[in-house]
């Protein structure tokens, strides 16, 4: 920190005048939503559509926003060398940018360009983009001043120095600006160079003590932010000259600065570091971050607000807080901290704030952490016992308690549907008409899956008793949580008729489950509707509509803005192109089988490696897939998802046939009828059909009266039959969509070829967008470079 990073590209991008956008991470406790809303307001200067569409998306956290994103860059209307800096990109550690930055720097467009201030590089995986050309690093070196740098620099301040000082000062210094800086006022102030052994020394000496008591202790307690509207400082500091005070202190010190496109005052590190290890009143510290938390309360900003309350110590305020009814949030109870403020805790003071206690066991339910999920059931069964056993009154009610810990149980048991519905039923009891204050609407209700039966369709022969519970049970969770949940009966029930043959009921519970979902929000069940009918218009032959509802599926998810439901549509992606053969239109991350990038509930959930299987298929890599079968099976173990276990017989027997014949393949095929018959699955097996359909007409002609395997070989050959009209299917683009192409590629923008071709900017965007959609992309770098593969340009 201190070596001028800021200033040094401000004013070099300044002189050369090329547009810039600018936006930073303003503290470690920076949300990602604020950070974000700068960038695109300070985008939307340039482009306001742009802004508003980048503004809804959110910043990206995984690969389908960061996709959208990209799109949505390319398409604005920038200036040649627009230039996109982040400043103190190092405060991004926590947020899951490495593998993102380097998709969002391979695939934008060659004239738009990106500034990267950061003390540190190691979260930045930069060693590929540098080989390659496309990353140049500005090292600290080059930012050291050297002696005629800094005979220059003083006397740009007025600072009269001899050559024997500015030695010693180059010397000292190493070249750092703000020691030079620091050093520069000491000798004004008489200090000598080189007296101080540490910068510390110095920053109490030129920068801190040349301020009165009152200044001093504003100072000190304006340490405990990183970040600070004038209006914070008031209420934090209860300093009522605070904003004079601020101004003051800008004009007076460099290490005091006003981010005015944010609207907040920030101190540089170097005297914030000094003033953060000066402050050792803890109880001070405590009532700073006390008011901290309280400046967040009366926003309802209740994550942030609890975070600093347990900073504070504050945790029977946060327990109070948290098990009161009127500020339950969905996120509420997912502050920093969390998880130890509540693990520390006695059983005893826990069981006084209950609906508190519940939201921590649902979290440790959910976090995919073993030890974690077992140690919440046990939580949970103690909690039931103190409730019964309790003498006294429970608060909130005994009967409400009970209920909400059954429906918080559903998470323990969530892939066992007759466990569930029978929680679902004891809370609706003790509920007597009444709603849960827990689930709420905007929960996770398929926990990420984009097949809502496969969570727990457990054992051959349920499927139909399955469904048929889910339908008469499950919709009561959606009368008692707000709508979560809202058209599971409809999923389920075109889920069941679309793995077992009925085509007409697929088709039709599918729509029905879509416009009741809709009018819940239920992205998740509408997701899965959307799936099923996908899978359905594939088998049918309709591929080009089945292609527009996944078009139509990728804007409705990109709406949303759900790390999970982004993961479920890459998924879904993942499963329709490899169904239709098209290896490279499956995202990057199944085509490689690393699941990093992937927001996953549960990980033994399996359904990507369904997908992984289908890759390995696909590419030819019999051995592989042979072996990694083997390893597919654990996972679908760790929640016996039979429909997992199905797919991986057929791909273990297509895997077989290729590597060792017909005999062998098939005997492991006939594996996988005997786990399908009872259930009379057939969608499993034809959407394997080019791997797959010779084995299943030698095993139906070695047994001819079987009408279900005859079955099977009939939707076998209509797969391969809907296979063949895909491929005929050839991606053509007319001639002013390649007249469009080829004028982007040449690096024109809308309004530019909107003046060559004389039409409007908003037709050249309907042409992208449609050749878009043709090409299966999402953005213009993406149809440039496919239709320059497909040779069409």
């Amino acid at each position: 920190m201190g070596y001028g990073k800021t200033t040094a590209v401000r004013e070099f991008l300044a002189l050369k005048g090329i547009p810039v956008i600018w936006t930073s991470f303003l503290s470690e406790d920076d949300t990602s939503s604020w950070f974000w809303e700068r960038l695109a307001s300070e985008i939307a200067k340039f482009d306001e559509a742009a802004g508003i569409r980048l503004q809804m998306l959110g910043i990206p956290t995984d690969i389908p926003q960061t996709a959208a994103i990209i799109s949505i860059l390319s398409e604005m209307d920038y200036k040649p060398n627009t230039t996109l800096v982040i400043d103190d990109f190092h405060l991004a550690k926590s947020m899951r940018v490495t593998a993102l930055f380097r998709r969002f720097v391979m695939e934008m467009p060659d004239d738009f360009h990106i500034v990267i201030l950061t003390r540190d590089t190691t979260n930045l995986d930069i060693t590929e983009l540098s080989i390659k050309g496309l990353c140049n690093v500005v090292s600290q070196n080059t930012l050291r001043f050297t002696d005629n740098e800094i005979r220059d620099y003083c006397a740009l301040m007025g600072f009269m120095a001899g050559e024997s000082e500015i030695s010693k000062i180059a010397d000292y210094t190493g070249g750092w600006i703000s020691l030079i800086y620091l050093i520069m006022l000491g000798i004004e102030r008489g200090i000598p160079v080189g007296r101080n052994s540490a910068i510390n020394e110095l920053v109490e000496k030129v920068l801190y003590n040349a301020y009165d008591e009152r200044i001093k202790s504003f100072l000190l307690r304006l340490s405990v932010m990183d970040s600070f509207t004038a209006e914070q400082a008031v209420f934090v500091t209860q300093e009522e000259r605070s904003e004079e005070t601020l101004k003051k202190l800008r004009r007076e010190n460099a290490f005091v600065a006003f981010n005015e496109a944010a609207g907040v005052y920030k101190i540089h590190n170097v005297l914030l570091d000094f003033l953060r290890g000066k402050q050792k009143d803890e109880e001070e510290f405590a009532m700073l971050y006390r008011r901290l938390g309280e400046w967040h309360l009366a926003r309802r900003e209740y994550r942030t607000a609890y975070g600093y309350l347990c900073r504070a110590g504050e945790t029977e305020r946060i327990l109070t807080l948290l098990d009161n009814e009127e500020t339950i949030t969905n996120d509420s109870a997912t502050f920093d901290g969390v998880l130890e403020l509540f693990a520390a805790l006695p059983r005893e003071m826990l069981h006084k704030y209950p609906l508190a206690y519940l939201q921590y066991i649902a979290i440790i339910l959910t976090n995919g952490d073993p030890d974690a999920f077992q140690d919440g059931v046990m939580r949970l069964y103690e909690l039931q016992e103190a409730c019964v056993r309790a003498e006294g009154p429970v608060p909130h009610g005994r009967n409400r308690i009970l209920a909400e810990l059954y429906l918080t149980r559903i998470f323990a048991v969530f892939n066992d549907a007759k466990e569930m519905a029978a929680c679902i039923k004891k809370a609706q009891y003790l509920l007597g008409g009444d709603i849960s204050c827990l689930q709420k609407r905007e929960a996770e209700f398929t926990l990420g899956s984009p097949h809502f039966i496969h969570t727990c369709y457990r054992e051959p022969g349920s499927l139909k008793e399955l469904t048929e519970l889910i339908v008469s049970d499950f919709p009561i969770f959606a009368e008692l949580a707000d709508g979560c949940g809202t058209g599971c009966d409809y999923v389920a029930l075109a889920e069941y008729a679309l793995e077992t043959g009925d085509w007409q009921s697929a088709e039709l519970n599918a729509f029905k489950a879509i416009y009741k979902a809709q009018t819940k929000e239920q992205v998740g069940l509408i997701l899965c509707a959307y799936f099923a009918l996908i899978r359905l218009y594939l088998y049918q032959g309709n591929v080009d509509e089945a292609l527009e509802l996944l078009r139509q599926l990728r804007q409705d998810v990109t709406r949303a803005n759900n790390i999970y439901y982004n993961t479920s549509l890459e998924i879904v992606e993942g499963y329709v192109y490899g169904c239709l053969t098209r290896f490279d239109s499956i995202p990057l991350w199944l085509q490689t089988g690393d699941m990093s990038p992937a927001h996953l509930f549960y990980k033994g959930l399996g359904f990507n490696y369904i997908v992984y299987g289908k890759v390995l298929l696909l590419s030819k890599d019999f051995i592989k897939l042979e072996i990694l079968t083997e390893e597919f099976a654990r996972y679908f173990a760790i929640f016996r998802n039979h429909l997992g276990f199905l797919h991986n017989q057929i791909l273990r027997a297509a895997a077989k046939y290729q590597l060792y014949g017909m005999e062998v393949g098939s005997a492991a095929l006939s594996e996988a009828f005997v786990m399908a018959r009872e259930d009379h699955l057939i969608l499993p097996f034809a959407e394997y059909a080019p791997a797959v359909i010779d084995m299943v007409r030698h095993i139906a002609d070695a047994d001819s009266r079987d009408a279900y395997k005859r079955e099977v070989l009939e939707a076998c050959g209509q797969y391969m039959k809907s296979l063949k009209q895909s491929a005929r299917s050839v991606v053509s683009l007319s001639a002013r969509e390649l007249e469009i192409l080829t004028l982007a590629a040449e690096g024109f923008k809308r309004d530019e070829i909107a003046g060559k071709l004389y039409v409007t900017a908003g037709t050249v965007q309907t042409h992208l967008h449609n050749i878009y959609r043709k090409l299966e992309v999402s953005g213009r770098t993406a149809a440039i470079k496919k239709a320059q593969k497909l040779k069409l340009m």
